[in-house]
């Protein structure tokens, strides 16, 4: 509430009337939002409810490589409740979205500030997580690319059947389908990934040493031989004829 109060001018006015142990306490947040407000630029004022949500979504879609997108049907509050414990137990978080507000973040994702005027010519019609809010939708979100925990969900949400269930998701900087995203919970996490790559680089590295030596020692006998051959080249005529 305090953040929201020392935006306005009339709060900050009276704030010069204040202690000076108050006055000093505010002083830096007072000025440093002003000034983002002076210089940000949105649809809605920024601290509007809509103008949160949209820069809710961004830090929300920045932050965690992994998202599920499902719809839900007709949540109670005991359900809704119910599944965001059962989610948090395998490292997952459940939102609830809004979708005309997400659309308007996923066509304008593109530009720093998503909650900025933009023209509709600029905004980005074909992102391909677009096609997914067409009814009550929700995110479960990862903060890191765990297949295994993608796949613990996935098994949970068997048991909701239509009341919350997975259309598709974000992995990194893709859009999935329930094929890909079938396949991708199968796959090893990242970690385990990167160790078996380098595995593999240290055995391949293993067997190039292994040629370099043996080129290295190939080397050295011709060049021996060029030189015993210089030095005596008697024997090498004799080695000619025989």
């Amino acid at each position: 509430m305090l953040p929201l109060l020392f935006r306005n001018p009339v709060v900050v006015s009276r704030l010069s009337f204040a202690s000076p142990l108050i006055a000093s306490r505010f002083a830096s947040t007072t000025v440093e939002r002003n000034a983002v407000d002076a210089i940000r630029k949105t649809v809605k004022p920024v601290d509007s409810r809509k103008t949160f949500l949209i820069d809710t979504y961004k830090h929300l879609m920045e932050k965690n490589p992994v998202m599920l997108f499902c719809h839900h049907n007709n949540l109670t509050k005991g359900e809704n409740a119910h599944f965001r414990e059962e989610i948090n137990k395998v490292g997952g978080k459940l939102t609830i979205l809004r979708n005309n507000l997400f659309q308007v973040y996923l066509r304008n994702a593109q530009n720093t500030d998503p909650a900025a005027p933009i023209r509709r010519s600029e905004q980005n019609w074909k992102h391909p997580l677009l096609p997914f809010f067409k009814g009550p939708t929700a995110a479960i979100s990862f903060s890191e690319t765990d297949p295994a925990k993608v796949k613990k969900v996935m098994k949970l949400l068997e048991k909701a059947q239509d009341k919350l269930f997975i259309i598709g998701a974000k992995v990194e900087n893709d859009a999935y389908d329930m094929r890909q995203l079938s396949t991708f919970k199968d796959l090893p996490t990242k970690t385990q990934m990167q160790s078996e790559l380098l595995g593999l680089l240290h055995v391949l590295s293993g067997a190039g040493l292994v040629q370099t030596l043996e080129a290295g020692s190939n080397m050295l006998y011709l060049t021996l031989k060029s030189h015993e051959d210089n030095i005596n080249p008697n024997k090498k005529e004799g080695d000619e004829e025989n």
